[in-house]
């Protein structure tokens, strides 16, 4: 009598190949990765203003004094002003003659939605104060997948409210780019997001590299004189205050929004800025839907289509819409206006430029309502 143990094993595979023909393949998982590394202090904003004299410059040209400040000292004025004329030439100078400082952890973040094929573009977010909760943030990670984004993080004293040289991003995503099989991530269009102090970040760098930014935002910046930056003048940019922000209050309100009325007014400067009804220095959930707004208008309106590496496409001007700039002496919600540049009957060197009526009837009814129906 034969043995059954041959029978068996055949029913077995027959059971497993079955299982294969008919179950669902298994689901591509996203891509994570981590990294982290010790970078000296000398490479953070703090360390470059204090040892750099970027502070005293003799260039300045008095900007501060035609806004609305008053009439600050020429000393107190340089000490705000942060358009900087440093070379990286000068700042490694100085590395040497006065030491690179104590090292402490940057940690670095990459994450790819499944099936990505070649990524279209990156949001750099510094995890500076809620950078960590639009890296994670749910709709992010949707509007990333449907976009072709991959989002990218660091988080770390030498880096997260700003960093010298510029080239420490560069050489980031040149890293992530070959462990992560992306080499498009070397050379892909930016959108960067930086809260208070990480505006060091997001509205500096762009001064140096402004081919390759798409848009960035500062949300509730801790120091606005940050904001000046002509060179980043033709990157859209959007800035978002809290109307019950002490840093909003200091030293006024009136000071803050001047500072990107005078951007827009010297430079014309494709930026605006938001004043989100009572809300502090955070923002919250109600706060997203204007960021992710401007993130898909802007990447459609400056991001081509076909393969990278490619040009950013230019805006013209005068194709854009203007908003009228809120009033912190009435507060609150506010209905501004919003028209097409030839149409707007306000102040036009001043107001909000935004990016196409789509945007600017977002924007409109943020500060109506102090958030966007989902």
């Amino acid at each position: 009598m034969s043995s059954p143990l041959p029978r068996l094993r055949f029913y077995q595979a027959a059971v497993l190949l079955l299982l294969a023909v008919f179950s669902p393949p298994a689901e591509a998982a996203d891509l994570e990765i981590t990294e982290t590394l010790q970078l000296p202090e000398c490479h953070s904003i703090g360390w470059v203003r204090a040892n750099t004299g970027v502070k005293n410059q003799q260039a300045w040209d008095g900007i501060l004094d035609e806004t609305k400040w008053g009439t600050p000292s020429t000393g107190q004025a340089i000490e705000r002003h942060w358009d900087w004329k440093l070379e990286d030439a000068q700042w490694r100078e100085v590395v040497k003659q006065k030491g690179e400082g104590k090292k402490e952890d940057v940690k670095f973040d990459l994450w790819l939605p499944e099936n990505v094929g070649t990524v279209r573009g990156i949001v750099v977010i510094s995890g500076h104060g809620s950078g960590e909760t639009l890296y994670k943030h749910a709709e992010m990670r949707r509007i990333a997948s449907e976009l072709k984004l991959g989002l990218f993080k660091f988080i770390g004293n030498p880096m997260q409210r700003g960093f010298w040289p510029r080239s420490l991003l560069d050489e980031r995503l040149q890293a992530f780019a070959a462990k992560s099989q992306h080499p498009e991530l070397a050379h892909a269009p930016l959108f960067l997001y930086g809260h208070s102090n990480g505006t060091g970040f997001s509205a500096i760098y762009p001064a140096a590299e402004d081919t390759r930014v798409w848009a960035w935002v500062s949300m509730r910046p801790g120091t606005t004189y940050q904001v000046y930056q002509p060179a980043a003048a033709q990157v859209p940019g959007l800035i978002i205050f809290g109307e019950d922000d002490p840093f909003f209050a200091r030293p006024s309100k009136e000071e803050n929004m001047a500072i990107v009325e005078a951007m827009r007014q010297k430079h014309h400067a494709l930026w605006h800025y938001a004043v989100e009804p009572k809300t502090g220095h955070g923002p919250g959930e109600k706060t997203w839907p204007l960021v992710f707004s401007f993130l898909r208008h802007s990447f459609t309106a400056r991001v081509p289509t076909e393969a990278l590496p490619s040009k950013l496409n230019e805006l013209k001007t005068q194709e854009g819409y203007l908003g009228q700039n809120w009033n912190p002496a009435k507060g609150g919600y506010q209905t501004l206006s919003i028209a097409p540049i030839a149409d707007f009957t306000g102040d036009k060197s001043t107001a909000s430029w935004l990016l196409n009526a789509a945007y600017a009837a977002d924007w409109q009814t943020f500060q109506r309502e102090g958030q966007l129906a989902k």
